[in-house]
């Protein structure tokens, strides 16, 4: 049987041959690549050995895979492992998969609360899905009453997401603008005013 440092090495090897241009950015992007590429063992395989040694990009990856039960069975003691430490690091990702869990109840408690504080973090870090979620939540007054001028704060930023390197930022460029249009539509002139200006002084405390 295969060592799993084995698996490993073989994976690696494969997944240059398979992309020449990928292998040398790293192993973290080449998870990235295959990931994309739907083939989910080879991301596995490559960002493993980085979360073990505690990489928290790494870490977040493996948390999304083991929520999603994309090429690992479903297993939210796992992801919940993973993330919490990625997110102990500061890691925006991580962060954002651990406020997810909150807000859904998968495995852990139900907690709105916690979710709207683990969704800020990663929000504040100009995570773009984390602002969509929390501008959602702000607007749904999940977690307590409905607070439009925080909704359309975050929703603009989720809306100007623009990350090249992030290619699910299209997705959430596309939604949020329409979630957007409902909460204006609540809003006063004036506080829509005050929600730009908010806008316009907001700096991210540190960027992907």
């Amino acid at each position: 049987m295969l060592t799993r440092s084995t698996r490993f090495a073989i994976a690696i090897v494969l997944w240059a041959l398979a992309h020449p241009g990928a292998a040398v950015a790293g192993p973290y992007e080449d998870g990235v690549s295959a990931f994309r590429d739907q083939d989910y063992t080879a991301a596995i395989d490559l960002w493993r050995p980085l979360a073990e040694k505690g990489d928290g990009r790494a870490q977040a990856r493996m948390a999304e895979l083991y929520l999603s039960g994309r090429g690992v069975l479903r297993n939210y003691a796992e992801a919940l492992f993973w993330c919490q430490q990625g997110a102990d690091q500061g890691e925006a990702r991580a962060q954002y998969v651990l406020a997810s869990m909150y807000r859904d109840g998968k495995g852990v408690p139900k907690d709105a609360l916690q979710a709207i504080e683990l969704f800020r973090k990663a929000a504040d870090q100009d995570f773009h899905w984390a602002q969509y979620k929390l501008g959602l939540m702000y607007f749904t007054g999940e977690g307590g009453r409905p607070d439009y001028l925080k909704a359309y704060h975050w929703l603009s930023l989720a809306a100007n997401a623009h990350d090249s390197d992030a290619p699910d930022d299209a997705e959430v460029r596309s939604t949020a603008p329409f979630l957007l249009d409902a909460v204006a539509a609540k809003m006063t002139p004036e506080q829509i005013r005050e929600a730009k200006q908010r806008i316009d002084e907001w700096k991210p405390t540190r960027t992907r």
